[in-house]
This record gives structure tokens, sequence and C-alpha cells, in this order.
């Protein structure tokens, strides 16, 4: 069963049209990572499934219930925001910045959701939140604030937050790309971890050796539209696409 599944979406910023009919599932249990060139529509196609940018046309489903339908910008699905924060709830995001409250432990900005969303007692989300750190490696970081940990840290902090609201699936928006080179391998092997675990990932990201090792399928992205979909192996070794043949060219050569 998909837990996401856009139809023919589309996205334009005035005169720009950044995403373009596309059309893409992702089953239970599967890792899809979306690559491609900057600027080729990757983010905006993320931030659209969970809603933090509004589709100008198309369809998304999550769980194979129609959360999004518009034509031509006008919505056609009537929705209560307490059913969308509901169906929202399924997807996890983590960005590339962290965001985390600086004023806040790790455990407590893990805690906030949870207690303040899904209404868990205190001494309940304190415990899935130690759980959670432990989980990304970082059992002795309980009790430090966002300023004293490292940006790989931080980051893993922001993955322990968005795994505490349980989601059906986790969408990663480049969650390496504004950390220095020596702190994204620890990000990456709770990212594997996490995969190898059976959680649905949709990954963007500029990380190959991720998408070769921990990815189902990769989606190469060009000019706001999917070039080329299949498995990690074919993608890699001999991609159809002439776009695509030219970005692992432009890969190989740095």
């Amino acid at each position: 069963m998909s837990i996401i599944r856009t139809v023919d979406i589309c996205k334009s910023f005035t005169t720009v049209e950044a995403v373009k009919n596309v059309s893409l599932s992702v089953d239970q249990g599967e890792v899809v990572a979306v690559i491609g060139p900057s600027g080729s529509g990757k983010s905006t196609f993320l931030r659209c499934i969970n809603g933090l940018e509004t589709i100008t046309d198309g369809e998304i489903y999550i769980d194979e219930e129609l959360f999004e339908k518009r034509v031509k910008g006008h919505p056609h699905v009537r929705m209560t925001k307490e059913r969308r924060a509901e169906i929202l709830i399924k997807t996890g995001m983590v960005f590339q910045r962290f965001n985390l409250f600086p004023h806040k432990t790790a455990k407590e900005n893990i805690m906030l959701a949870p207690i303040n969303v899904k209404k868990k007692k205190e001494q309940e989300a304190a415990a899935q939140a130690e759980e959670l750190l432990v989980r990304v490696g970082l059992a002795d970081k309980f009790d430090e604030y966002p300023a004293r940990l490292s940006g790989g840290q931080q980051q893993r902090v922001a993955i322990a937050r968005a795994l505490a609201m349980e989601p059906e699936i986790m969408l990663f928006d480049e969650p390496t790309s504004a950390l220095d080179p020596e702190l994204v391998e620890d990000v990456l092997r709770v990212m594997i971890g996490l995969a190898k675990s059976g959680m649905t990932m949709l990954v963007v990201t500029h990380e190959m050796g991720f998408a070769r090792e921990a990815a189902d399928r990769v989606v190469f992205m060009a000019d706001g539209e999917i070039g080329e979909v299949g498995p990690p192996e074919e993608f890699f070794t001999n991609p159809r696409n002439p776009r695509a043949q030219q970005f692992m060219k432009s890969i190989l050569h740095q």
C-alpha cells in the first residue's frame, strides 16, 4: 500500500514552474532517494507533500486518503484544519536546518510535540525522548542545549524529534547539506539504520553513497520533472535519461 502518492502535481511561483506534473508513489517500508541538480524542484516537491507549499495543480494522497487536490490553483478538497493536522502527523520532516529551540535541552526539544500535539504525559514523553536519543547515538546528551552540540548532533536530535511523533513516513530535505563533511557520516549512519529498520523514507539528497546503499528506488529530477526512476544498481551503472547521464558525469568529475 502506498503511504504517499502524488498525481500530476505542479507548483508555480509567479512565472516559474518549479514542479511539473510529478507523479510518484512511495510504498510502506520503501526508501526512495530523490536526486538531481540544484534548482530541479526536489525540495519544493517534498514541501508540497507535507503542506508547507500549496500545489497549483494535481492530487496528493496520504495513506490513500485524498489530502489535497487543486485545479489551476483552486482547491477541490474540503477538509477541517483538525483533519488536515491528523493526516500530516503521519509525515515526519527533517530539514536542512535543525530548527531546535535554543532554550530547550535535547530531551525537551523532542518532548514538546508529543506533549502539545499528541497529549502525552510528561513522564511518558520524557522516557520516549531518552529512548530516541539512545537510538540516534546521543545517550550522553539528554540535558545538553543545542549551542553545546555539533551540527551533526543537532541534526540527529532533529531526527529523533520527528520520530517522536511516530510517523508512518519520514521526509528528509537534504539533511546533511548544512553540515561540515566530517559530521555527515554520523547522520547518514542514523538514516541507514532507520532504513534497515523498515521505516518508510522519502529522501532528497546529494549523498550518492546513501542513495546507492539504502534506497530501494532512485528518482532523478531535472527542471521540475521526473526524468528517470529505477533501482540504484541500474541508475548508477547505466542511467538512460540524457540529463541523468550528464548529472552522473558531473558527479564523477567532482
